[in-house]
């Protein structure tokens, strides 16, 4: 009973106070919770156009050079090789250079000529104390050296003479071989002549005439040939004589190197 009393009196005393106490006194704390409360007004920005940032202005070119040229030595030349301005490398902190096209290989050499040939000298006229058939044969023998790159020989007339006897003694004797009877073989003739040597070829034809005869030593054996168009020899004597059985001739030819 007393508790409940206790709580009645409390809530008729505060009753009573917000009833008579002055509004004065009252209002002004309640201002200042109003003042603690005044809205708080938004500060996002309002709609406004928005312009586009002004470029920025372009590099000054590296100095010693020009841009886009077409007769310069650098940046994007009109012919030759192409190189790039120098730019600054983020990695190294120096300069980068862009590698320039290899430079094209060189003309290969020309291959080296053949040297010319060397002159030979030119055929020597026949003697006169040579024969018609003798001097035809003779003539007929440097053609062919010459023909393929041989010197011509001289005509040597003290082998004219030991031709000569061996072609009488192959038709007197009616034989036809290198070893006479008579004289045995061509270098014991020449020897015995009396006719230095150091090197002796001897060659036999019997044709219908002169040019056959010539023809069948070129081209019927390499013997023949290799004797004819042998370089070290440089003198000959020939003897032509006329056959007695059969119409034609016989021809001997005795080479030496002297």
């Amino acid at each position: 009973m007393t508790q409940k009393r206790i709580v009645f009196i409390t809530i008729l005393s505060l009753f009573l106070i917000s009833v008579f106490l002055p509004a004065k006194a009252l209002g002004t704390p309640r201002g200042q919770l109003n003042r603690d409360y005044v809205p708080v007004q938004s500060t996002a920005p309002q709609d406004t156009p928005v312009s586009n940032p002004a470029p920025a202005p372009a590099p000054a070119p590296a100095p010693g050079g020009s841009g886009d040229s077409n007769t310069g030595s650098s940046g994007n030349s009109g012919s030759g090789t192409t190189t790039s301005t120098p730019t600054r490398s983020s990695r190294s902190g120096g300069y980068y250079v862009a590698p320039t096209s290899p430079a094209p290989a060189p003309a290969p050499a020309p291959a080296p000529t053949t040297p010319p040939p060397a002159t030979l000298p030119p055929a020597p006229a026949a003697p006169s104390w040579m024969t018609a058939n003798e001097a035809y044969a003779f003539n007929l023998l440097n053609e062919t050296r010459i023909k393929n790159g041989i010197p011509p020989v001289q005509a040597h007339q003290g082998l004219t003479v030991q031709a000569r006897l061996k072609a009488l003694d192959l038709v007197e004797n009616n034989y036809f071989a290198h070893t006479s009877p008579t004289y045995g073989s061509a270098a014991n003739m020449v020897r015995q002549a009396g006719i230095p040597f150091s090197a002796l070829g001897e060659n036999l034809s019997k044709a219908g005439n002169v040019y056959q005869a010539h023809l069948q030593l070129e081209y019927s054996t390499e013997g023949h040939r290799q004797i004819m168009l042998n370089p070290n020899y440089n003198y000959v004597g020939i003897g032509v004589l006329p056959l007695k059985a059969t119409p034609g001739i016989i021809m001997v030819q005795i080479f030496i190197k002297q």
